[in-house]
């Protein structure tokens, strides 16, 4: 199966169908093994033969997207229904570290009960176990569609062309399928409309490699393509180390003179000094000051600190000229809006806004629709920086009426949309008023659901199963899968994990493994009409050994299940909801917050710091408490589609008199689950 049919398999849900003979044994085999993982393809009688290796390579890569390719083996091998008094089982394992094993019957284990550590023998015979077992009678369909390659081909290009000309930061697991299917299709890249100075960075980097030459705009566009040359931070949110760097006397003249042309270049060289100070040593700009004065001048100004920033300039003036400069620079004004609240009456800025009009083609919708809830919300919100990291932060002090500073932000957002769509009337999903828009999708974890964080959706499940599994390299690794029971003022009320099994009517943990150099597994069932607290909030924590992203491997994620007995699969894949795999650096994972009374789910995705604990962990209820009201401060895809509704004269109407219907399925005309990088804005 070649490199392109794997990633449309993989990114686009298409199966793609090669020239050649019918052959319905081998179709009927194929349905078989994909109701088996939970996939569909449509339409099935138009496929044609394949190889065996093509068929064992699809069939390989659908099973790895459900988290199917390893084995899962819990502690307590009857799980849920046989789970052990916490206290008791203290108590013999205390026994058994002195000598006194009470555990035989060892066939109940899928490792060692008295240590927790795994144990090949208990673990062959749990395998032999697990294989023998029921599967569920739930399903969690994923529909694939079968297309000609050429079609395969066109539908590759568009997703890349829709990522890398989109206004938002690409998914940093989606960057080795864009350069493979760059290295394998010839896709003209028009650089010039490249909006994401990360995308444009890791592009230019090749024509620079390869030619020596710099097409990015700014220096410090070119630190990120330096930075992704020397296989760092592109974002430059950590701190990047230039030992590798080796410039040539003719990269190093292309540098200075690229830079000699840029606007500006005192303020650029201030943002990060002391790496393009650290630069210099390799540049040596004093060896072009005959034909690039200004550089070198520039750098010399940089080290003996006669360079003022903008923001010092701008902060040191008077009211008025402070708003002037910012009149110049329209997106700066926008995303400095909260700070300048403080400093003018909103019918100050509400008018210094609307001088915006005429250059609205200037800035970023992303940007406006972002104020715009930014200015609105009130209250408590949680920041997520670009490491993907959170950061909980307390509401700000009242600012008044903000009726008019909005109302010249709504002005300059219609003005931004008229004319781009020829809808007549619309129907907008209501679900999808939960549905944050992806503006921030650099850092999140790879998967099978396309959610931004702090995503609300409606819980369709009887049982949600979460599950995790690591296999550790060399060193001892010890995760742990918990969850926290809050109630309505966030207060923690109660947990399960690690110490504390459940085994009541809501919650029910699997035991816990403390190693994994056979591949580990912990799982909790949620019931969901049994849940009597308000949040519940799951995590996996890192309690010893390497990073997420050091492990062998590391997938996570959830199952939603009716039948989860002893006599049932503990881990099957057709009934997965989600499957991400966990390779960013933290002390812990938090995949989502469950809001009981409101029976939605809240897509997190977030990796943070902290104690290596849960109980007594102050920063999970705060990241519950924040994340619970996260969609209402961001741009969710319902009131981006009403704006587009208003700024273009169209009707919103009921589903059935609708000319174009945005909702959550292939069954509406835009299906925002499939939308990725300019879509995600444009529709």
């Amino acid at each position: 199966m070649d490199i392109l049919s794997q990633i449309a398999l993989r990114r686009l849900r298409c199966w793609v169908n090669h020239p050649g003979k019918a052959d319905s044994l081998q179709a009927k085999v194929l349905d078989l093994e994909l109701g088996q993982l939970g996939f569909k393809l449509l339409p099935s009688d138009e496929f044609t033969a394949i190889t065996k290796d093509t068929f064992d390579t699809a069939i390989d890569l659908l099973r790895e997207m459900r988290g199917g390719n390893v084995d899962y083996i819990p502690l307590f091998t009857n799980f849920p229904d046989e789970l052990p008094n916490d206290r008791d089982y203290l108590v013999r394992r205390i026994l058994g570290f002195f000598g006194l094993d009470t555990f035989s019957a060892s066939s109940k284990f899928g490792a060692d009960p008295i240590t927790q550590m795994q144990n090949e023998a208990l673990w062959d015979a749990a395998v032999v176990v697990q294989c023998q077992r029921l599967e569920d009678s739930n399903v969690e369909w994923i529909m694939l569609t079968l297309v000609s390659e050429s079609e395969a081909q066109e539908r590759l290009i568009q997703w890349v062309s829709d990522l890398i000309y989109g206004l938002t930061p690409i998914k940093e697991a989606l960057w080795e399928d864009i350069f493979a299917i760059l290295d394998q299709i010839k896709v003209d890249l028009k650089f010039d409309t490249i909006q994401v100075k990360e995308t444009l960075a890791r592009l230019a980097a090749n024509a620079w490699q390869t030619h020596g030459k710099i097409i990015v705009r700014t220096p410090t566009d070119l630190l990120r393509m330096l930075a992704f040359s020397l296989e760092q931070d592109v974002s430059l949110a950590k701190p990047i180390v230039l030992k590798g760097l080796k410039l040539s006397k003719p990269q190093r003249r292309e540098i200075v003179s690229f830079l000699n042309d840029c606007p500006a270049l005192g303020e650029d060289l201030l943002r990060y000094k002391k790496l393009w100070i650290s630069i210099s040593k390799w540049l040596h700009p004093g060896d072009f000051v005959k034909s690039f004065p200004l550089v070198a001048k520039t750098f010399d100004d940089l080290r003996n600190n006669r360079i003022k920033s903008f923001d010092s300039l701008m902060i040191n003036s008077n009211t008025d000229d402070r708003l002037r400069m910012l009149l110049a620079r329209p997106s700066m004004l926008l995303r400095k809006l909260t700070w300048l609240l403080k400093e003018y009456p909103p019918e100050v800025l509400g008018q210094a806004i609307l001088q915006l009009e005429d250059h609205v083609e200037t800035v970023p919708i992303p940007l406006l629709v972002t104020v715009y809830h930014a200015v609105k919300y009130e209250g408590d919100r949680l920041i997520i920086n670009k490491k993907g990291k959170p950061r909980a932060i307390g509401k700000r002090n009242s600012l008044g009426d903000l009726s008019i500073v909005l109302g010249a932000i709504d002005r300059l957002i219609l003005k931004k949309l008229s004319g781009t769509k020829s809808w007549e009337s619309v129907w907008i999903d209501p679900a999808i008023d939960k549905l944050v828009l992806p503006l921030q999708a650099r850092k999140q974890s790879d998967g099978l659901l396309n959610l931004a964080r702090g995503s609300r959706i409606a819980i369709d499940a009887q049982i949600i199963r979460l599950f995790v599994y690591w296999h550790e390299q060399d060193n001892y690794t010890d995760l742990d899968l918990s969850i926290i029971k809050l109630n309505e003022e966030f207060q923690f009320v109660g947990h399960v994990g690690w110490n504390s099994y459940g085994g009541g009517q809501d919650l029910a943990h699997s035991g816990d493994i403390q190693s994994a150099p056979l591949g580990a597994s912990e799982f909790i069932d949620i019931k969901c009409s049994a849940l009597t607290d308000r949040y519940i909030l799951p995590s996996i924590l890192r309690y010893a050994g390497d990073e997420f992203s050091a492990l062998k491997a590391c997938y996570a994620g959830w199952m939603n299940r009716t039948n989860v007995g002893s006599e049932m699969k503990t881990f099957d894949a057709k009934t997965v909801r989600e499957k991400v795999t966990v390779n960013q650096d933290g002390q812990s994972w938090v995949p989502f917050l469950i809001d009981v009374a409101a029976n939605e789910m809240i897509y997190a995705d977030l990796y943070s710091g902290g104690p290596q604990i849960v109980e007594g962990n102050q920063q999970f209820p705060l990241i519950a408490a924040r994340l619970a009201s996260y969609y209402e401060a961001r741009p969710t895809f319902g009131s981006l589609a009403r704006w587009y509704a208003r700024a273009n004269h169209a009707n919103i109407v009921s589903r059935q008199d609708a000319q174009v219907t945005i909702g959550l399925s292939d069954e509406c005309s835009i299906n925002v689950l499939k939308l990725v990088g300019q879509g995600v804005t444009s529709f």
